[in-house]
């Protein structure tokens, strides 16, 4: 079978497929005819029912995870663990400025 072939049925199935579904789609849907057409529509729309739900709920469960790690890494730490972390030297946000400390070194001598 050759590509001409092929693309030629697919074009004689896709126009079988559009009467059908206008055929059915109308007041002949009770026909026995179209039952399974109704039973394709119906496996078509809980598949895309599906893929909407894995999609809300992959988001939702990327929120969660986000989340919970945000609210582990806030999870304030032991006394051991904040004084390795500690800061110290002159990079103390309520230290003073070295010519400060200069001074205040004089005055008490």
């Amino acid at each position: 079978m050759n590509l001409d072939q092929m693309i030629a049925q697919f074009g004689k199935d896709l126009e079988w497929f559009s009467f059908y579904a206008r055929y059915c789609a109308g007041k002949n849907i009770e026909k026995p005819f179209c039952r399974d057409f109704e039973w394709w529509a119906l496996g078509i729309a809980v598949l895309v029912a599906a893929i909407v739900a894995w999609w809300i709920l992959s988001r939702l469960s990327r929120t969660y995870r986000n989340w919970a790690h945000k609210r582990m890494l806030a999870k304030v730490a032991d006394a051991e663990t904040m004084n390795k972390y500690r800061w110290s030297g002159p990079d103390l946000p309520n230290a003073k400025p070295s010519s400060e400390q200069r001074a205040g070194r004089s005055e008490k001598r």
